[in-house]
């Protein structure tokens, strides 16, 4: 009677360690821990020029790849093997009750990407992505993007001015002529995704929302 009351007595010690031992962190919450959240009502979206990489934990490619999929990135030029880029977690912040934002920092070799991965708080899945600052291009142009978030039309829902230059040495004879252009865009959540909206005056809106040139 004794060997089957120790018997019982082990069962129940292993049986309450594996009861007590803490549940393993899902994927998401691991990812959640690479973006720190933040509150601000404006913010700038920019790349930075040989400045390397800023102070903070590079995420496991194959956590973030595994969790946003394929789909949301193959539209990003240059970004064509996952494998070898740089992948760092900016910040996450809420559009809206059902919305996070999650803003994403990609390298790979010189091309610098940025974007907001939107989030469905009840459905727990990535719905769409907006670039939001890039760089890329070679010897003969390159263009940049940068991109202010902000409540732009004043509803209460924050929206996006996306800025591009773009950069150019044109062969001219014996000289290059150099050829810079701006232009900028709004960019209102709607439909569960940001769309581009018209703009009365885009030249106002580009010297009222600089980004940072590299030329």
């Amino acid at each position: 009677m004794a060997h089957v009351f120790k018997l019982v007595l082990a069962l129940a010690v292993i049986a309450g360690a594996g009861f007590c031992r803490p549940a393993r962190p899902s994927a998401l919450d691991q990812l959640l821990t690479y973006f720190p959240p933040t509150a601000r009502d404006t913010m700038l979206f920019e790349v930075e020029q040989d400045e390397g990489l800023p102070e903070m934990d590079t995420i496991p490619n194959a956590l973030f790849f595994g969790l946003v999929g394929p789909a949301l990135m193959r539209d990003i030029d240059y970004l064509a093997d996952s494998a070898s880029a740089v992948v760092l977690g900016r910040a996450r912040f809420p559009l809206n009750d059902s919305i996070l934002l999650f803003w994403v920092d990609i390298r790979q070799a010189w091309f610098q990407h940025q974007s907001l991965l939107a989030f469905h708080t009840q459905q727990k899945v990535f719905t769409n992505r907006t670039t939001v600052a890039e760089w890329f291009g070679g010897d003969g142009g390159q263009v940049l993007t940068g991109a202010w978030m902000l409540d732009y039309d004043g509803d209460g829902v924050k929206d996006l001015i996306r800025r591009d230059i773009e950069h150019a040495m044109i062969p001219e004879a014996d000289t290059a002529r150099e050829m810079t252009h701006e232009s900028a865009m709004l960019l209102k959540w709607s439909g569960m995704q940001f769309r581009e909206m018209p703009l009365s005056d885009t030249a106002l809106v580009i010297k009222q929302w600089p980004i940072r040139s590299f030329w």
